[in-house]
């Protein structure tokens, strides 16, 4: 399949304009900190870690072991600290204890396919798998949750409703680029790499964007009025 070259040049615009674009939820959530809950304030913080993260591949002389090590590291925090918003918003007990289990079995994973399984690859695929699957499914199940109250409220000014919606669209995106784009990209395919970094900044850009409302809306009530008057 040819595709034209032009996807080159929209791929590198939009891979930079999306590393840009997370300044946007930083600021706003800086101007809404007290507003802020404790897991929109951990999800603050991690958009802070992972893009120094991404700052530092992009602005160091790293060596490929060294790079592949970083974006390992990458994965991890980005993991945890996602998973970690759910260890903060589920009501029930045995809920958030599940979830640190969860997240402490994936980084006995994640450390184990490093030393073993993907020793030495460029992109750890297996973790980066199972770090789709764990947070598409903490997520899916706080939205069911969010789903039994949806009589008594506005979700569309639930904050960790919409940081929710983000994380499934992107997680759910990426998850089989990054499983099979090394299958099926070769190493000299510049318009393939290209093709694949177009839908990864797409999907970014569309969770930024949510990110950003969930931000902006964390001081606007998500319970309808009749309900608070009844409290």
């Amino acid at each position: 399949m040819v595709f034209p070259p032009w996807i080159i040049t929209v791929a590198d615009y939009l891979e930079q304009a999306s590393d840009l674009l997370v300044l946007l939820p930083l600021t706003l959530a800086g101007l809404r900190w007290p507003y802020l809950t404790q897991p929109l304030r951990l999800l603050a913080s991690g958009l802070a870690i992972t893009s120094a993260l991404v700052a530092f591949a992009a602005l160091g002389q790293l060596t490929p072991a060294a790079e592949s090590i970083l974006w390992h590291l990458y994965t991890i925090v980005q993991t945890l600290i996602f998973g970690g918003i759910y260890a903060l918003a589920f009501q029930q007990k045995r809920q958030r204890q599940l979830v640190l289990l969860v997240l402490v079995g994936f980084l006995a994973f994640a450390l184990f396919d490093w030393r073993w399984l993907e020793q030495g690859a460029s992109m750890h695929a297996y973790t980066h798998s199972v770090q789709s699957v764990l947070l598409v499914g903490l997520s899916g199940l706080y939205l069911r949750e969010l789903a039994q109250q949806m009589p008594v409220l506005h979700l569309e000014n639930h904050s960790l409703f919409l940081a929710s919606s983000g994380i499934v669209m992107y997680f759910s995106g990426t998850v089989l680029l990054y499983v099979f784009a090394g299958h099926f990209v070769s190493a000299t395919d510049a318009i393939g790499e290209h093709t694949v970094s177009l839908l990864m900044s797409t999907v970014n850009v569309v969770r930024l964007g949510l990110f950003t409302l969930a931000f902006y809306h964390a001081s606007q009530p998500a319970v309808l009025p009749a309900v608070r008057s009844h409290e």
